[in-house]
């Protein structure tokens, strides 16, 4: 049975790496992002993405694209390093001697500082895999 490619995003204050390559993550938004007035700027948000594919089929190319609510250009278009894609072959070698199908995860953080937002609405995570476009995530940012 092949297994689908699939990604999430947490959105939140601050990511940090920690000790041992850990990450933690300050600040997390449960789907809703709520401000006071627009337009705001907000000193610091962060989007951790993960990329999910069956160590078979890795990524070719990974563009990551952020885009906020009411806008047409993208706030932060980032295409992830070949360094980063290549650590997945390396990942792909054991596939076959263990006989259980092998997730790799490719990861990044987008760092915004500052974030700027004209309206409320969908703040939208998206990217092109492999030239084929893939929804991501979406916060809901809303007015008090």
């Amino acid at each position: 049975m092949k297994q689908m490619r699939y990604g999430y995003c947490i959105f939140c204050d601050d990511v940090r790496t920690e000790i041992g390559e850990k990450l933690s993550f300050i600040g997390v938004y449960s789907g809703v992002l709520t401000l006071p007035d627009f337009p705001v700027s907000l000193p610091k948000f962060c989007a951790h993405v993960n990329l999910i594919t069956l160590a078979t089929e890795p990524y070719r190319s990974i563009v990551l694209r952020c885009v906020g609510p009411g806008d047409r250009q993208p706030l932060l278009e980032e295409r992830l390093e070949s360094s980063q894609l290549e650590e997945q072959r390396d990942l792909s070698s054991d596939v076959e001697r263990g006989g259980v199908p092998i997730n790799i995860v490719i990861g990044a953080s987008l760092i915004f500082s500052p974030l700027r937002l004209r309206q409320p609405g969908l703040l939208t995570i998206s990217a092109i895999i492999d030239d084929r476009p893939a929804e991501i995530a979406s916060l809901r940012v809303v007015q008090r």
